[in-house]
Formats: C-alpha cells, structure tokens, sequence
C-alpha cells in the first residue's frame, strides 16, 4: 500500500434518519474539513442495526462519466454510539446529551439511529 492521501475527504452517511441519527451526522460531519470539488477520496459512515460501518475509498475515473472505479484504500471498523456529551472531550464536568441503556438492547426490531 501507497502514501495515503492527505486531501480532505467527500462525506457519505447512510441510513442515518432518526432525531438521534441526524445528530450523530452532525457531530461526524464537523470532525472534518470541507473538501474541495475535485477530491477523489471518499470516507462512507453506513448505519446498519446502529453499528455504524466505516470505509474508505478512493474512485477514479476511465472514459467516460459512467465509468467509475472505486477502491478501497483505508482501514474499515465498526463504532457503535453509547454516549453524546455536550462540550470537549477534556471536560469533566459536560453534561450527557444521550447514553444507551440497558433496557433499550431489550426491542430487537428497535433502531435508534436510522431505518
């Protein structure tokens, strides 16, 4: 494996469309700069039963504009959200915006993030 890119990467969120969801983009989007329009890297967040799938790619273009080619560059990890704290990381004293709770992992069909 190469270098890796150091341009800022295009954002994809997935499946993200509860409150609670909407959130959880907000906070992700901000961790990043705005990139530029000819960024050819990509970082994918899909939400699948509220883990959280990351990946990312790079695609590049051959021929024409239906020919895109995307690999996959990076590491991948699942995140699964337990905690939103309102404030830096370093405060101590922050107040929690959502936790998980026990009883919530007791509804198998119930998704907090998204459909």
């Amino acid at each position: 494996m190469g270098t890796m890119s150091e341009a800022y990467p295009h954002l994809i969120f997935d499946k993200f469309s509860t409150k609670l969801g909407e959130r959880t983009v907000n906070i992700l989007k901000h961790l990043f700069p705005v990139p530029k329009p000819d960024t050819k890297r990509i970082l994918t967040f899909a939400n699948q039963s509220d883990y959280i799938s990351f990946r990312h790619h790079v695609y590049e273009k051959h021929g024409g504009p239906k020919s895109i080619e995307l690999k996959e560059v990076g590491p991948r990890f699942e995140l699964r959200l337990y905690q939103i704290k309102l404030g830096t990381m370093d405060q101590d004293e922050a107040q929690i915006e959502w936790v998980i709770k026990p009883y919530m992992n007791t509804s198998k069909k119930r998704t907090l993030l998204g459909d």
